[in-house]
């Protein structure tokens, strides 16, 4: 049985101990913390922000351990996955409230053209179109450019040949490519 390790070699095979060891979820989340809470700040811009949403995404991976299925997707799919749908929950709840600090209105937005608003909902019309997307080339694209991982860390995290999963990365953004045509994220695909 080959073990497929995390990013930065923590085994997935590991993962099923936290369910029963104290020591061995301390050691996950510990792993995994500090690329989630990058992963996260990068999207949302604010420290605060991204501390919170990163105690959510363990708060739930804590609350939902026991569900994870190693045969559908590699831990590490697994809890950027959650991480995402947090950002994408954050957006969502932010824009039914229609407020935001001030001092976000500098943040990304103006640096390229578009309003905080526009990228919420470019961010939105992206997860939407990678949930469309066939499971193998959904999770090659949200490993390489959501959690910026290099295609050979793609390849180690889903146990395939970087060849392979250079190929999924392709094929899955030709897909979103193909499926945004007449959308909001024609040009930017």
């Amino acid at each position: 049985m080959r073990v497929v390790e995390g990013r930065a070699g923590f085994p997935d095979s590991r993962v099923s101990e936290a369910l029963d060891s104290t020591e061995a979820l301390e050691e996950l989340c510990g792993h995994y913390a500090p690329r989630i809470y990058s992963f996260i700040l990068k999207r949302v811009g604010r420290v605060e922000d991204a501390e919170d949403l990163t105690s959510v995404v363990f708060e739930k991976v804590i609350l939902k351990l026991d569900t994870f299925d190693e045969s559908k997707a590699s831990f590490s799919t697994w809890i950027y996955r959650i991480a995402m749908n947090c950002v994408t929950d954050f957006y969502r709840s932010r824009s039914r409230k229609k407020e935001a600090p001030l001092e976000d209105g500098d943040v990304a937005g103006r640096r390229e053209g578009i309003s905080d608003l526009e990228r919420m909902d470019l961010h939105i019309a992206l997860l939407d179109l990678l949930e469309q997307l066939p499971a193998k080339y959904r999770e090659a694209v949200t490993l390489r450019y959501f959690a910026d991982m290099r295609v050979g860390e793609v390849a180690e995290t889903l146990g395939i040949t970087e060849s392979a999963a250079s190929k999924r990365v392709l094929r899955g953004l030709e897909e979103l490519r193909s499926r945004s045509r007449g959308g909001p994220l024609e040009e930017l695909l």
